[in-house]
């Protein structure tokens, strides 16, 4: 029983399932956003699911992609495929039928603009970033992280068959903070991307320039998350959103101090705070905003 449940415990890591959910909580929250609470429950169960199995597959697939990548890291090494616990090709074939089993829940059950959406997150994550971007340039996860961007596009598409321009919204925000979040991992594990050969802005330009990058595009946060949530938070509770607005400002404060912080002071440490901050972060900003929005 234990042997079962540790390999039960790889194949679910295999799915990378911090992202997985991340790409899960981004999906519902733009339905919230479409149609507040309204949101006909068979799809927000729909959508959830059809998002944990594309990005879950996608994640398995990136797994079976970067296995000798992940052999020459320490971060990476334990992982089931470099571990030698389980094959490749069981993992890859993992990935797959994730990622087909949740496109076509997606067109089965919800619409094919939402399984289009959902096939493009694959697309993008496994060819776009992984296999181009990733191995080829420092700016490869600028580019490459438009990935996340279509769990919100599937997610407001899921409820509403369209696309608008607070939909895009969203999906805007998501591609703004990736780059920030990553280079924030990036930064407090540059050993391991060097000895891998992985040409992330830190291993190209160092730790100080970097952290520079880092803290830029994260400040950029601000100014936008505070647009999306004037544009889309219900002003008849005036009082209740305005203190859910305030929260949403001393969020920002609080992310903008951690940055500052490691501009002035560059290290591994520093970094992999602002990085696990910068996920609380993306997670309680679309909580302010869906709160605010649906006051």
């Amino acid at each position: 029983m234990t042997r079962m449940a540790n390999q039960i415990g790889d194949y679910v890591s295999a799915m990378k399932p911090p992202i997985a959910l991340l790409n899960v909580f981004v999906g519902v929250a733009a339905i919230l956003l479409a149609v507040g609470l309204a949101a006909p429950l068979p799809a927000l169960l729909v959508t959830a699911l059809a998002g944990l199995f594309c990005a879950g597959g996608a994640g398995a697939v990136n797994c079976f992609i970067d296995r000798e990548l992940d052999k020459r890291m320490t971060r990476t090494r334990n992982r089931a495929i470099p571990g030698g616990r389980i094959s490749a090709n069981r993992i890859l074939v993992l990935g797959l039928a994730l990622s087909f089993a949740g496109v076509g829940l997606s067109l089965v059950f919800l619409n094919v603009l939402t399984a289009f959406f959902m096939g493009m997150g694959i697309f993008w994550y496994i060819f776009v970033y992984t296999m181009w971007l990733k191995p080829r340039t420092k700016w490869n996860i600028v580019i490459g992280g438009a990935a996340g961007c279509f769990s919100a596009l599937a997610g407001w598409s899921a409820v509403t068959g369209a696309v608008s321009i607070e939909g895009l919204l969203i999906a805007a925000l998501i591609f703004l903070w990736t780059p920030g979040h990553f280079w924030g991992l990036a930064i407090a594990k540059t050993k391991d991307y060097a000895s891998a050969e992985v040409p992330m802005l830190p291993v190209v330009d160092g730790v100080s320039r970097s952290s520079v990058y880092t803290a830029l595009s994260n400040v950029l946060l601000f100014p936008f998350t505070i647009a999306l949530f004037l544009l889309t938070a219900n002003w008849n509770m005036f009082g209740a959103t305005l203190l859910v607005g305030a929260a949403l400002v001393l969020l920002n404060i609080r992310f903008v101090v951690a940055n500052v912080r490691l501009t002035r002071d560059p290290n591994p440490f520093s970094a992999w705070k602002v990085f696990k901050q910068s996920a609380q972060y993306l997670f309680l900003t679309l909580i302010l905003i869906v709160i605010g929005h649906i006051l």
